[in-house]
């Protein structure tokens, strides 16, 4: 069984993101989803929540944030 995570929702404001998934196991090709608690991050859009953004979430969900945010921070660290 192979346990995964899948991102089910990202809020997007000018100054940060909150990102919430859910974990599943595959069984028999299905997804399964967990009866586990919703986990949450969030990045603030600074130079340091950027960076933070970069290196932990898929580049298709960094894209997506950054087309929001533009290019550059608006938050001082």
């Amino acid at each position: 069984m192979e346990k995964f995570r899948k991102i089910t929702e990202i809020n997007i404001a000018l100054n940060h993101v909150v990102i919430h998934s859910k974990e599943f196991v595959k069984i028999d090709n299905v997804d399964v989803e967990l009866a586990l608690p919703v986990h949450t991050i969030s990045y603030v859009n600074s130079i340091s929540g950027r960076e933070q953004l970069l290196a932990t979430q898929p580049e298709n969900v960094v894209s997506s944030v950054f087309a929001i945010w533009g290019d550059n921070p608006t938050v001082e660290e």
